[in-house]
């Protein structure tokens, strides 16, 4: 690997790149060292929300495409990412689960045996 090759693939370096093709200015110009720094992490929060709309399509159309040979994966893929069920609140979620395994446990125990009468 060429020595500038990791600096170059490196999220900040790209993001300097979509800079250059957005404003045609190379990065040893003055304006990337005066620019306004809120402004500098606004351009850059967008562009990351951009690449990450791209890569959601991009799998989006791949689980599309996967699904005409295996429907089953591609279903478990889409449903890993969009459950049919959310849970906001996680700590009573499993509290109301432990106490219905408890519940369930207690009602066989409470069970009596029959005696034989003779």
């Amino acid at each position: 690997m060429r020595p500038f090759e990791k600096v170059a693939r490196t999220p900040e370096h790209q993001f300097i790149d979509h800079l250059i093709d957005k404003f045609g200015i190379l990065p040893d110009d003055p304006f990337y060292e005066n620019i306004n720094p809120y402004l500098k992490v606004w351009l850059y929060e967008r562009w990351l929300h951009s690449k990450e709309l791209e890569l959601e399509q991009l799998r989006s159309f791949a689980i599309l495409v996967g699904s005409f040979f295996n429907p089953e994966m591609a279903y478990k893929m889409s449903k890993s990412e969009n459950p049919d069920f959310k849970s906001t609140d996680f700590d009573a979620a499993t509290k109301a689960v432990r106490e219905q395994i408890l519940d369930a446990s207690r009602d066989k125990k409470k069970r009596k045996k029959r005696k034989v009468v003779d």
